[in-house]
């Protein structure tokens, strides 16, 4: 798999065949993609939350949204609206979804687009996120489902930890599924390329998992994992490699992590996900028989020397065995 250029989310569906290359406006890469028989689509984040009410602003975004999707030869289009929302604002954002799809439909170069929409991890209102699930999920091809950022809102212990904990994983599926009765096959597994690094105000002993952080609150949680800053999966690899870190496992969350210590105290964790954690993740596509699976993000993995390629052809070659007949 060649460097891509952009931050892109990449979806796969369940034969490991790539299917569609998200937020791409890099005409190049389009070509490339189109010529594989690749999807690509566009971005739209309808950010203005508090105008979604106001049916004059409707028109407007409808033209942009189908603008952007033909000036930039695009096969669909990829929600991302992480705002916190309620009713009746969520309902009001439906109906938009809803009623981009008809308008879409009318037009020659956009009948066939592909709308898809980012959910969180489980529908249970995280970081504020309250949709009408079912309407949602009928007026788009499907949900992906961002089963990461999974420390946003933290009421216990204020300790570093996983990014995307398998447990809840699987839980927050189980919610989309049983508890709304989405369709397994309106759902794509998000899953995260990349970890969090996070600087401790105290640790345990050495056999001590414990890294006490500093307490941000976010949407009512006292500790969040916004004391940690986002770290890239190759940038990772590069650290245990030039430090010698060791990485060491978590059962309970079936996670890796590593303690790094830059240039002596503080201790910095950082927790993340490898190939080995990412196959237990794979497996719950085959086990729910959902759509198919993507990542944040491609741009994640490193190509630039023989150590981080072949590091980048182990995370592809993951995805690529768990998807094998």
């Amino acid at each position: 798999m060649p460097p891509m250029t952009r931050r892109l989310l990449l979806l796969l569906v369940l034969k490991a065949v790539l299917t569609t290359v998200a937020w791409n406006e890099d005409k190049e890469l389009l070509c490339h993609a189109h010529n594989k028989g690749v999807k690509v689509v566009v971005k739209h984040n309808f950010d203005d939350v508090e105008q979604l009410e106001e049916g004059g602003l409707t028109v407007c975004i409808l033209q942009a949204t189908y603008n952007m999707i033909v000036e930039n030869y695009a096969d669909g289009v990829n929600i991302d609206t992480e705002k916190a929302m309620h009713e009746p604002t969520s309902r009001c954002l439906t109906l938009l979804v809803q009623e981009l799809r008809r308008e879409l439909e009318l037009h020659p170069l956009t009948r066939n687009s592909q709308i898809t929409f980012d959910v969180p991890w489980a529908p249970r209102g995280v970081d504020g996120r309250y949709y009408p699930w079912r309407e949602l999920a009928g007026a788009v091809d499907f949900l992906f489902v961002m089963s990461y950022d999974m420390r946003s809102q933290v009421y216990d212990a204020c300790v570093a930890g996983a990014n995307s904990p398998l447990a809840l994983v699987k839980q927050g599926l189980q919610e989309f599924l049983l508890g709304y009765g989405i369709a397994s096959e309106k759902l794509v597994l998000g899953v995260p390329w990349y970890g969090y690094n996070y600087s401790c105000q105290s640790t345990g002993s050495v056999d001590d998992v414990s890294c006490q952080i500093h307490p941000v609150p976010f949407f009512g949680a006292p500790c969040s994992d916004a004391a940690g800053g986002q770290i890239d999966y190759s940038e990772i690899r590069r650290l245990v490699k030039r430090h010698g870190l060791v990485e060491h496992w978590d059962p309970m969350s079936e996670s890796p992590f590593v303690w790094y210590s830059p240039e002596g105290p503080p201790r910095s964790q950082i927790w993340f996900d490898n190939p080995q954690s990412l196959q237990k993740k794979y497996q719950l596509v085959r086990e729910f028989d959902l759509r198919g699976v993507g990542m944040w993000n491609a741009d994640s993995l490193d190509y630039s020397t023989n150590t981080a390629h072949n590091d980048s052809l182990l995370m592809w070659s993951a995805l690529k065995e768990a998807f094998m007949p």
